[in-house]
């Protein structure tokens, strides 16, 4: 009786792997002479990363849809005889070469990867330098002439709205939104600029500044000071750094290795797009 059973489950389940095998073998797109199988269709969705469990019934159609359109525009271009250039082909030698560059790095960080041991001790080592910048949220007023800037500071000066006033008279884009410039960090202004922006205090606001755009008029609504990030934080940015690191000395190895040789004296004779 066991036995029996035994051959009843296996027969079972062979009937629906098999079943399952000849559903993937089934034509799903005819072409021509040509036949696409549902194993052909799911080999196309998996070069794009797609899972078709997560997808509805007509997104799958458009999908198959897309396609058909790619095989028979293929067809198509084979029957008219139509030939990759030489540029094209080019172009396929060349991210052939980025393909096998980024495979060779990839081998070489599975190989010898950064370990968790060296991100911490990278991060612990000057923890000071992973915090944020301080940000400053601005608003400015620019004219083209100092005694309009003049004439405006002495309204502001009154109680008029700053919002208003940049609204009304500035000459650049943020005239669309009351002068405001958003958050900022150092290194984004002209010096004039921010030498001014980042000594004011919050909800100060300046004089005229002067600079190669306009004169100015800036006023400081909110300040995000530095903060310390956490380990968690920039782990990732901590590794990818240490990567770029060991690559860039495997490359001078490699230098060595292969005895290369540059002579930068030629660049002056090399022509480009001619």
């Amino acid at each position: 009786m066991k036995k029996t059973l035994f051959f009843v489950i296996s027969g079972c389940l062979m009937v629906l792997a098999n079943g399952s095998y000849c559903q993937s073998e089934k034509a799903i797109v005819k072409i021509g002479k040509q036949s696409f199988t549902v194993r052909d269709f799911e080999q196309d969705l998996d070069s794009m990363r797609l899972r078709t469990q997560n997808l509805n019934t007509d997104m799958k159609r458009r999908i198959l849809d897309q396609f058909v359109r790619e095989k028979l525009f293929v067809a198509a271009a084979i029957d008219a005889a139509v030939k990759i250039t030489d540029e094209q082909k080019k172009n396929i030698e060349k991210l052939e070469k980025m393909y096998l560059i980024r495979n060779y790095i990839d081998q070489i960080l599975k190989e010898d990867p950064v370990t968790e041991t060296e991100v911490k001790q990278t991060y612990n080592k000057d923890p000071q330098q992973y915090k944020t910048m301080e940000r400053r949220k601005l608003r400015h007023i620019i004219v083209k002439d100092e005694e309009k800037a003049k004439e405006i500071l002495t309204k502001l000066k009154k109680g008029a709205s700053f919002e208003e006033l940049a609204s009304q008279n500035n000459i650049d884009a943020t005239k669309q939104r009351g002068g405001d410039l958003g958050w900022a960090n150092k290194g984004i202004f002209v010096k004039e600029f921010e030498d001014v922006a980042f000594s004011l205090k919050k909800g100060e606001t300046s004089g005229i500044v002067k600079t190669r755009f306009g004169y100015h008029i800036i006023r400081v609504d909110a300040i995000e000071e530095p903060k310390q990030r956490s380990f968690s934080d920039v782990e990732q940015e901590i590794r990818r750094k240490l990567e770029t690191q060991k690559i860039l000395e495997l490359e001078e190895k490699l230098k060595k290795r292969y005895n290369v040789q540059v002579d930068y004296s030629l660049l002056e004779s090399v022509k480009i797009g001619k």
